[in-house]
C-alpha cells in the first residue's frame, strides 16, 4: 500500500510539473470574454454616472472598444463626479455580467488626454488601488477607459509537453483512482446550517442541495448567514446595507436588490424558502 501510495505522488507531482510547463502553450479562448455583455455594462456606468451628476438629458457616445479587454466612454456633455461615486457605479455595473477579471478604470481629460484619476480593483473583490476617495472632481469633459486585466500567456510550439501532461494524468487517473477514494476528505457535516432542503457552508461560501454543490458569493453567503439568523423576522434594507456593504447609499439599495434577486434564484430548488419583500422596509426569509 505505502508502495502505491508513493507512486500516485509521484505520478500526481509529474502531471504537476508538466501542466505548469505545457500550460504556457495554451491561451484563453477570447471567445470567452462577453464583450458585447460588457460594453452594455460600460455604457450603463455613463448613465449611472450621469444621473448621479444631476444630468438625465445629456447623450452618453456610442462605446468604444479598443482592443479585445479596453473600452471607451465618452459623453455629450461636461459633468463632475466623486471617486467613492464611480468606484461603486462601475462595481455595480459589472457585477451584473459574468466577467471575473479583476480592471483598471482610468478617468481622462477629454483634450489632453491626461489622466486626472484611475483606480484597480484586484481579484475577488479585493481592492488593489483605490487613491482620493472623497475628493470630488470639478466638472469638466471626461473619457473613462476601463480595461480588464486577463492572466497573461506566453505561446510556444512545443505542444509535447503537454501531451505528456495529458498522459501523465490519465495514468494517475487509472493507478490512484481506487486509493485517493478511499482517503477523501470526508465534509464535516456538523459545519454545516440546515435551511429547508439545503446545507449552508458558511466558510465555504456554498449550498448543498442533494448531491448538488451551488457556489455563492461573498455578499450572498453573508446576505444568508444575516437572513438565517433572523429567521422569520422582517430584517430591514439600512441592517442589511450596514452589515453587508457598510454603507446607505442609492447605489447600495440598488445592489441590495441585485444580490437579493441572485439568492432567491439559487435557493429556487427547495419552493419552502422564500424571501419576501415588505416594499421599502426590508426582507423576511421563511422555510
Amino acid at each position: 500500500m505505502k508502495c502505491k501510495y508513493l507512486m500516485v505522488i509521484g505520478l500526481v507531482a509529474l502531471s504537476a510539473f508538466l501542466l505548469s510547463a505545457g500550460s504556457i502553450i495554451t491561451q484563453p479562448d477570447p471567445t470567452t470574454f462577453p464583450q458585447k455583455e460588457v460594453a452594455i455594462a460600460v455604457r450603463n456606468v455613463g448613465h449611472l454616472l450621469m444621473l448621479h451628476a444631476g444630468d438625465s438629458v445629456s447623450r452618453i457616445l456610442p462605446v468604444k472598444q479598443i482592443d479585445e479587454h479596453t473600452y471607451r466612454l465618452e459623453f455629450g456633455s461636461s459633468f463632475r463626479f466623486v471617486p467613492d461615486s464611480l468606484i461603486n457605479i462601475v462595481e455595480q455595473s459589472l457585477a451584473a455580467t459574468s466577467v471575473s477579471m479583476p480592471y483598471t478604470v482610468n478617468v481622462l481629460e477629454c483634450f489632453s488626454d491626461q489622466i486626472v484619476y484611475g483606480f484597480q480593483i484586484g481579484k475577488k473583490e479585493q481592492t488593489t488601488l483605490v487613491p482620493c476617495l472623497g475628493r470630488e472632481q470639478p466638472t469638466g469633459c471626461y473619457i473613462i477607459m476601463i480595461s480588464f486585466l486577463p492572466d497573461s500567456h506566453r505561446v510556444t510550439s512545443n505542444s509535447y509537453l503537454f501531451i505528456l501532461a495529458l498522459v501523465s494524468l490519465v495514468i494517475v487517473g487509472f493507478v490512484g483512482r481506487s486509493y485517493l477514494q478511499m482517503n477523501k476528505p470526508v465534509v464535516n457535516d456538523t459545519q454545516s446550517i440546515v435551511i429547508g432542503a439545503f446545507k449552508f457552508y458558511e466558510e465555504r461560501r456554498q449550498l448543498k442541495f442533494n448531491q448538488n454543490h451551488i457556489d455563492l458569493s461573498d455578499k450572498e453567503a453573508r446576505l444568508l448567514k444575516i437572513f438565517i439568523t433572523h429567521k422569520n423576522e422582517l430584517v430591514s434594507r439600512s441592517q442589511l446595507m450596514k452589515e453587508v456593504w457598510n454603507d446607505d447609499g442609492a447605489l447600495v439599495s440598488r445592489s441590495l436588490d441585485v444580490f437579493i434577486s441572485r439568492l432567491r434564484k439559487k435557493l429556487k430548488d427547495d419552493p419552502n424558502i422564500q424571501i419576501m419583500n415588505a416594499h421599502g422596509l426590508g426582507y423576511t426569509l421563511s422555510a
